[in-house]
């Protein structure tokens, strides 16, 4: 089985960037903000930039 670093921006991305991995995303959130500020729901926007490479 092949480990996904989710510190490398890519994998980070593709883990809590997609809509079947929208509870992961939640729940990172949760995990992070204070008890008065969880979320239930997310609106996932294109985690992928599409302007120039430099």
């Amino acid at each position: 089985m092949c480990r996904i670093n989710p510190r490398v921006d890519l994998a980070f991305k593709k883990l809590f960037g997609s809509e079947e991995n929208k509870d992961l995303l939640i729940s990172l959130i949760n995990a992070i903000v204070s008890e008065e500020d969880r979320v239930a729901e997310v609106e996932l926007k294109n985690p992928y930039s599409t302007g120039r490479v430099i």
